[in-house]
């Protein structure tokens, strides 16, 4: 194999990886995707449990993501919380005692 076709080969695994990273929504990709800020979303999760499936988070402002959110919890007592995250990606999450836009 020539080193022409063996960088051609390379370059395009490497662009396919980028695109695949900035298309694909997870939270794998949405981890690593440098096109993507950490941001604060504001959410009311069910009370009783601490795995929260596809909760409904809002910015600041009281918008709607455009995505659901999977994460866990550690208080099961409390319902609101605000989700430190990157996409669908979800570094940390602290409770709060109500909603900044209600």
């Amino acid at each position: 194999m020539n080193k022409k076709i063996m960088y051609f080969v390379i370059g395009s695994l490497v662009l396919a990886v980028v695109v695949a990273i900035a298309i694909v929504r997870n939270e794998l990709t949405d981890r690593v995707n440098p096109f993507l800020d950490m941001e604060d979303a504001y959410a009311q999760v069910e009370k009783g449990t601490q795995n929260y499936e596809n909760v409904e988070a809002y910015k600041k402002d009281g918008e709607r993501l455009p995505y659901k959110l999977d994460f866990n919890g550690f208080d099961s007592d409390k319902e609101y919380v605000i989700i430190k995250h990157k996409g669908k990606y979800v570094k940390e999450i602290h409770y709060i005692k109500k909603l900044p836009f209600e």
